[in-house]
């Protein structure tokens, strides 16, 4: 049986991420100002920071339902007996809800969609797992389940560098945006069971993030996670400074650095800095993965 893993750019780290792999990517969209462009393929995280900071009206929203038809139908054609579809978090997104109903309707047991029940490098090690694991003659089945053995044994932090995104998304009413904003507070977020939720707020970001090091490090060991610091026009000072403290409390090992997927980042916002902490691929890093 052929059979392929697909994705969309909710997990990647950049467009070439795949580029050693039979795993094919669906782009996901961001709105500017009325106009739409695709992830990694019309527009670059540069050209959102740009269009984010010079304050014009961005958004996203779930793709043409035609258009993830005849993804699949393309895909189909070459000769694929099963599709192993990823999304993002269905509690961040309708993307799960959109592609199962297409499962359903348009290819049945063909097309199998698989809430990540997470985002970028959680996501992208799920996905890495499932391809390796499929090409080792492993089961569809026993993939699946190793799966969802997987989900929320991870660790994320997102900081926002403001409110300003989150208020524009919806995701907070415009008067709090503006009173943290005036004060300099910011959120602290994090994923708990595939949602993104406020833990507290902060006025510094280094040492929120630091803090955040520090109690991920007594109970996810190096051994046995991939810890990725994930940015969207943050300062690159300051990101130095963190890979530099994470080495002295993790023993040597250096961060990954990976930039925040595009659909995440036009509603955090530029200036956004995160931690993800997802388990390794068969006790191997992403970084010899990629």
């Amino acid at each position: 049986m052929k059979i392929l893993v697909s994705t969309d750019t909710s997990c990647l780290t950049s467009k070439n991420t795949f580029e050693k792999y039979d795993i094919s990517v669906f782009p996901l969209n961001v709105i500017i100002d009325g106009t739409e462009f695709l992830d990694g393929i019309t527009i670059s995280q540069d050209e959102l920071k740009d269009a984010m900071r010079g304050n014009k009206i961005v958004k996203t929203s779930t793709p043409p339902l035609g258009t993830v038809i005849e993804y699949f139908e393309n895909l189909f054609e070459k000769g694929y007996d099963k599709i192993i579809h990823f999304t993002i978090s269905s509690k961040l997104s309708s993307m799960y809800q959109l592609f199962t109903n297409v499962a359903e309707t348009h290819f049945k047991d063909r097309l199998i969609v698989i809430d990540s029940n997470a985002l970028t490098t959680i996501m992208l090690s799920d996905v890495l797992y499932t391809y390796l694991a499929i090409n080792d003659g492993i089961s569809v089945e026993e993939v699946i389940k190793e799966i969802e053995n997987r989900k929320n044994k991870n660790y994320v932090r997102f900081i926002p560098e403001n409110l300003t995104a989150l208020k524009n998304g919806g995701r907070i009413s415009p008067a709090i945006a503006a009173i943290a904003n005036t004060i300099g507070i910011k959120p602290v977020l994090s994923l708990t069971d595939g949602q993104l939720v406020k833990e507290s707020m902060t006025r510094n970001i280094i040492k929120e993030f630091i803090n955040s090091l520090e109690e991920a490090s007594k109970g996810f060991p190096t051994s046995k996670y991939d810890y990725t610091l994930v940015s969207f026009d943050a300062k690159e000072s300051s990101i130095q400074y963190i890979i530099d403290y994470a080495s002295k409390i993790l023993d040597g090992y250096q961060l990954i650095r990976a930039n925040i997927p595009i659909n995440v980042c036009a509603h955090c916002g530029p200036g956004t800095i995160g931690l993800v902490i997802s388990l390794k691929v068969n006790n191997k890093s992403l970084k010899d993965l990629l």
